[in-house]
């Protein structure tokens, strides 16, 4: 893994952005084309991508790191929840404000974003071990994130029939087992290739729909970009070299703790905000936001991790 690999994958996501920006502003692309694709991208694209991290060739060391990343993304998960929850009841800001505040201060963009990228820096062993860590996320999003944003309105069985979810899942159970054919492995691969373009393309969108003025000035989106972009992957950092004095912890398994902890807040948050109108335009201000600064953030916490896990 390289700062110059890393730099190549954000040229190839920015130009996707750009590309579905243009085709939204062209008009190729209206409001409901794009809800189609991002349903395509949900149930089709994206759990073809996650079956074919299961491919990783099997190892005890793989193993491990498995175990880890699940333990260690349910505790940032647990420990976020109640830290900045109880932090944000205090505040001044308004009811709706503060449920978004919390959530996308929480959870991160690790469907869309956070496969590409570890598909682009680790390949198969970083998809399996994002898998691992985007079926936590979704646990706890589904039913506290959800929870939180509809005020307690949102079912729970939506976790249960996430095709994500699922997906994830059954990676975990190929990864023990002998390999897929090769013919369906192919054809697997030739789909989940799809994830990065057309998840990028999304994004640039959704991107036309932003309030830019209101966006530079939002006081609140700055706050929950510097916890969800620095704090929160910075904390992890710290956390795993206390750990790891103790235990040993594999290069695979920080890495993928502390880049997906290290992402933009998701757009699950906006998409939920809009569905229960929870200061939707606030929640897609601070997506944007979060987004075009991990530009600057995810290179800089990469060459930290190097200086401290060599």
């Amino acid at each position: 893994m390289s700062i110059t690999l890393l730099l190549k994958i954000f040229v190839k996501m920015a130009l996707c952005i750009a590309i579905g920006f243009s085709l939204r502003k062209s008009r190729v692309i209206d409001e409901r084309s794009h809800n189609n694709l991002s349903e395509i991208l949900l149930k089709a694209v994206l759990p073809f991508t996650i079956i074919a991290s299961s491919q990783y060739e099997y190892s005890e060391s793989m193993a491990r790191s498995i175990a880890a990343v699940a333990v260690g993304s349910a505790a940032y998960y647990a420990v976020a929840l109640i830290v900045i929850w109880t932090i944000v009841k205090k505040s001044k800001l308004n009811e709706q404000v503060k449920r978004v505040f919390v959530t996308a201060s929480i959870f991160g963009n690790t469907n869309f974003v956070g496969i590409a990228i570890m598909s682009g820096l680790m390949g198969k062993s970083g998809l399996l071990l994002a898998a691992v860590y985007n079926l936590v996320y979704n646990i706890f999003f589904y039913t506290l994130g959800a929870h939180i944003l509809s005020k307690g309105k949102n079912s729970f069985y939506d976790i249960v029939v996430n095709p994500v979810s699922l997906t994830s899942i059954l990676s975990i159970i190929l990864f023990f087992v002998p390999r897929l054919p090769v013919f369906i492995s192919d054809t697997v691969s030739v789909v989940g290739d799809m994830t990065l373009p057309l998840s990028m393309m999304i994004l640039g969108s959704m991107l036309t729909t932003v309030d830019w003025k209101k966006l530079v000035i939002d006081l609140e989106s700055y706050v929950v970009a510097f916890l969800r972009l620095i704090v929160s992957p910075v904390l992890m950092m710290a956390a795993l070299v206390v750990v790891g004095k103790f235990i040993s912890i594999s290069h695979h398994t920080i890495f993928t703790l502390v880049i997906m902890t290290a992402l933009p807040a998701g757009t699950m948050n906006a998409i939920f905000a809009e569905k229960y109108n929870c200061a939707p335009k606030f929640c897609a201000r601070t997506v944007t936001l979060t987004l075009l600064l991990m530009v600057i953030t995810m290179p800089l916490l990469i060459s930290v991790c190097y200086k401290f896990f060599p």
